[in-house]
């Protein structure tokens, strides 16, 4: 089927269901008194439906690029939240509109892409990128901003769980930390920690945590890590990529999927972990620490972030409504924030309350839920290989990749194997995986 514009939709596997749950409906009910029987076919008058608008936040880089009235040619993507299929995805007009009327109303996760493509080691390619979460059908506008060139980025982030044996197993994590800068950065001081977002706070209201989870003036932290060093200890040179292990142990001894972790550039230090003392450690300086003695466990439902220097002894802290007392990173020294649960797309989902919040203010994060999975687990020993990693937007002169950074966790991420110290060149700048693109041209 096609939308507006012509471009060719992908008819959500969630309707069909929908048409079919109605066409055995209406044959049960076809003697019931009071039962009106509706064609399926026949759309629904009421059916206002849902037009959306992509702009650019910066009203300078549209009006130089020729999209004042709106980016043209970006691809939308719509997922229902308690929908278990994959999301349906549309392209924008000439102005930076479309429309569509055939969907189930509810709570959905929206994102808009664009990708304006120079010659491979050009500074002229770019990406644009925004998104939130809302109920629909309404009409929307999406903001987009455009990739950042920045400094130190997360450029991976994988986490273990249940190994294939049935047993759990936390401790063959690690980040992966890489610069896209022209020059040497020093990584002694900076701060490693997870935020206030979705963990812990199931039970409470978007109203209820608003003030911590959407806080402009920073990210509540309870764990946080602090590299050593004076000064110029620890220099990364461009594109070199640094690991961050929980454990720097070979952890495949415990089995051959996980992950050989004993050459890591750093180690998380806990009260009761093995230490590598070829591998220094990051102390934990936050005021709470992991109660199983590993230091700060890696999952993908946390919101991460890497942050500039701060003594610890001087931020602000509170009360958050879970009962622990946080610290306030400053919003000025967070460098950068990733948000990677997964969605299962096959097993469907419930809506708990806070569910429809937003894990941390815009400026931080645009939006979470870094990709989308299939409905498996570690016990996969497939899936226990994939990482979080960010998307490669293009490659310098001399072959260096700049990674891609909208401030949008779900579109500057891909899955892929992990590659703990190097970057993989193959994930690259395209459509997020998980979509299923329904231009005809892609």
């Amino acid at each position: 089927m096609q939308d507006d514009e012509g471009h060719m939709r992908t008819l959500k596997p969630a309707v069909v269901r929908a048409v079919t749950v109605v066409a055995f409906a209406t044959l049960a009910a076809c003697d019931t008194p009071g039962v009106t029987l509706v064609d399926p076919d026949v759309a629904n008058p009421d059916d206002k439906g849902t037009t959306i608008h992509v702009t650019l936040e910066d009203s300078a880089l549209a009006e130089a690029l020729g999209w004042s009235q709106g980016v043209p040619n970006a691809l939308v993507q719509l997922h229902r939240h308690i929908d278990p299929f994959r999301p349906d995805t549309l392209y924008t007009d000439s102005t930076g509109h479309v429309s569509v009327t055939d969907l189930l109303p509810g709570f959905y996760r929206v994102a808009a892409y664009r990708i304006l493509a120079g010659e491979q080691s050009d500074t002229s390619t770019r990406a644009f990128g925004g998104g939130f979460k809302t109920n629909l059908p309404t009409t929307i506008e999406i903001g987009m901003a455009a990739d950042r060139a920045g400094s130190l980025v997360i450029s991976e982030l994988f986490s273990t769980g249940t190994g294939p044996d049935g047993v759990y197993y936390s401790w063959g994590g690690f980040f992966e930390l890489s610069t896209n800068s022209e020059t040497t950065v020093y990584l002694d001081g900076l701060v490693l920690g997870w935020a206030h977002g979705r963990s812990g706070s199931a039970l409470h209201t978007c109203d209820e945590l608003r003030p911590f989870r959407e806080d402009p003036l920073g990210l509540w932290s309870l764990e946080f890590h602090q590299f050593p060093g004076s000064g110029t200890d620890f220099p990364v040179s461009p594109g070199q990529a640094i690991t961050v292990a929980l454990d720097a142990v070979d952890h495949s001894v415990v089995h051959p999927v996980f992950p050989d972790l004993s050459q890591a550039d750093f180690e998380l230090e806990g009260t009761a972990d093995p230490d590598n003392p070829d591998v220094p450690n990051l102390p934990t300086v936050g005021l709470g620490h992991n109660l199983l003695g590993h230091g700060m466990i890696i999952s993908s439902s946390k919101v991460y972030f890497l942050a500039q220097p701060v003594d610890p002894t001087s931020l602000e802290t509170a009360i958050i409504l879970d009962g622990n007392r946080k610290a306030r990173i400053p919003a000025d020294r967070v460098i950068d924030v990733v948000h990677g649960a997964g969605v299962n797309l096959y097993a469907g989902s419930t809506l708990t309350p806070n569910q429809e919040c937003r894990w941390v203010n815009r400026s931080f994060d645009r939006l979470g839920h870094a990709f989308y999975r299939p409905g498996t687990d570690f016990r996969d020993p497939v899936f226990a290989t994939w990482s979080l990693q960010r998307r490669v937007l293009r490659l310098t002169e001399a072959g260096r990749p700049i990674l891609q950074d909208v401030n949008t966790s779900f579109l500057d991420f891909s899955v892929a194997r992990r590659s703990p110290g190097w970057i993989d060149f193959s994930v690259t700048a395209e459509i997020p995986s998980g979509l299923r693109s329904s231009n005809p041209s892609s």
